[in-house]
This record gives structure tokens, C-alpha cells and sequence, in this order.
């Protein structure tokens, strides 16, 4: 097996690792502060781990432009899923989590148009496939409310 095949294998993993997380967390009541605290936490000690231990990298030689990045967006993954976890509470964890996958098709296009890179036609289909699924989702979420209005009981009938 191929390492390209073992990373996005452990990926997958991971992210379905994070996902029983949060349902847990928002089963049980857990503060999504917390929650994000304890997912970052362990991301950022299991990153620490691989690198200075497994690649042998000592903290002395972290190079300062590594820092740079890694803080400001480490910092905007945490509040991501701060934010995720507590509007998971308004919301289905399953929809909630099909949109944050299906947000990665932000970076992509912002890669063709920063960086010029090809459009091939397989990342073009897998693009106009996450535009229409975004598009039926919020179809169907507003499909379901409006189901869910009709069926409501008239507040102004029951009081009279």
C-alpha cells in the first residue's frame, strides 16, 4: 500500500474519530468550548508526536514561518469547531457534517484562481457535484420547514 493511500486512509479515520466525538459531546451535553478544546488539544499533541518523535525534528529547529502558520490557523480550525459544535445544537449532526466536507471545494477553487492550477475535468464535475449538493440541501432544508409550518397547530385557534 501506498503511503498517499495510508494518509488518506488515517484521514478518514480521523475525521470519523472527530465525528463520533462531537456526537458524544453534544449526547451527553458537553460545552462546545470544551469540546473543541479536547479535539485541537489532541490533534496538536498527536502532530507534536509525529514530528519530533517519529521524525526525529528537535522544538529548537521549528522554523519561525512553520510557527506563523500553524498558530493563526490552528487557532481558526479551533474556533471552526467551536462554532460547528455549538450550531450543531440548531441543527442534524449528519447535515452539519456533509457541509463541512463539502466545504473543501472552497480551498480548491481558490487554489485554481490564486494559483492557476489546472481545472481538470475530474475536478470540474467533482466541483459542479458539490455546488448541486449544497443546492439540494438547503432546498431540502427549506422544503422541510415549510412542511413543518403547514403542520404546526395555529397558536391563535388554540387559544380560542
Amino acid at each position: 500500500m501506498s503511503t498517499a493511500s495510508l494518509y488518506t486512509i488515517f484521514g478518514v479515520v480521523s475525521f470519523a474519530g472527530m465525528g463520533i466525538v462531537h456526537k458524544l459531546g453534544d449526547r451527553y451535553s458537553a460545552r462546545p468550548l470544551h469540546i473543541a478544546f479536547i479535539t485541537m488539544g489532541t490533534s496538536c499533541l498527536l502532530s507534536f508526536m509525529l514530528s519530533f518523535v517519529a521524525h526525529g525534528h528537535p522544538m529548537q529547529h521549528l522554523p519561525s514561518r512553520v510557527v506563523l502558520m500553524a498558530v493563526p490557523f490552528g487557532t481558526a480550525a479551533a474556533a471552526a469547531l467551536w462554532f460547528f459544535q455549538s450550531g450543531l445544537r440548531y441543527g442534524h449532526i449528519a447535515t452539519s457534517w456533509l457541509v463541512i466536507n463539502l466545504s473543501s471545494a472552497i480551498p480548491t477553487v481558490l487554489s485554481v484562481c490564486i494559483y492557476h492550477e489546472h481545472l481538470s475535468r475530474r475536478k470540474l464535475t467533482v466541483l459542479v457535484l458539490i455546488v448541486t449538493s449544497l443546492i439540494l440541501l438547503w432546498w431540502d432544508r427549506r422544503h422541510g420547514e415549510n412542511i413543518a409550518m403547514s403542520v404546526a397547530p395555529d397558536p391563535v385557534e388554540e387559544g380560542a
